[in-house]
């Protein structure tokens, strides 16, 4: 076998495998969450700041939600940043994805009884398989949709939840 043989087979052999990783990233669904980030991002820390409690957003994934935006509480406890963490699917993210996109939130108690998360669904506009939940943890009595004191971090959600929803239809990452 000659040098120009050989060369040609490994070029036929790299355009092949280069065919084979495009057929493969075109079958799998887009995984680029930047321009949801950058829309809600503003959005995200008004919540935290308003509210006093941690913020995420979580988009879904087989084995629960996988976080792809984490805010920190306001307060200068110390706290570990869970961006690219998968949760649970009995998480309040995961159970908000699974349920049909109507606004409604779901409350998810932690184990430890003190605390608990509260989240909603903000469906993108373009493409609703890529919706993402929008969650605040926080104390269990803040939140707990049995007491009164959840109705205004209830509102503060779901009012945050449709100012990234408008922020995505408008395609600007700016207050409306």
């Amino acid at each position: 076998m000659d040098r120009t043989t050989t060369v040609l087979r490994r070029a036929v052999s790299t355009l092949r495998l280069a065919a084979q990783h495009l057929d493969d990233r075109a079958a799998a669904p887009p995984q680029d969450y930047n321009c949801l980030r950058a829309a809600a991002m503003i959005w995200t820390d008004e919540l935290a700041s308003r509210s006093g409690m941690s913020v995420r957003l979580a988009v879904a994934h087989p084995c629960g939600a996988q976080i792809i935006h984490h805010v920190f509480r306001p307060d200068n406890s110390p706290q570990r940043l869970a961006t690219g963490d998968v949760l649970p699917p009995a998480c309040a993210a995961a159970q908000a994805l699974a349920l049909p996109h109507d606004g409604r939130c779901v409350f998810a108690p932690k184990p430890d009884a003190h605390t608990a998360e509260l989240a909603t669904v903000v469906p993108c506009p373009e493409a609703p398989e890529r919706a993402v939940a929008l969650s605040v943890t926080g104390p269990d009595d803040l939140l707990n949709p049995v007491l009164a004191a959840s109705v205004r971090t209830r509102y503060l959600l779901c009012h945050t939840a449709a100012s990234i929803r408008a922020s995505l239809t408008a395609g600007t990452p700016t207050r409306a």
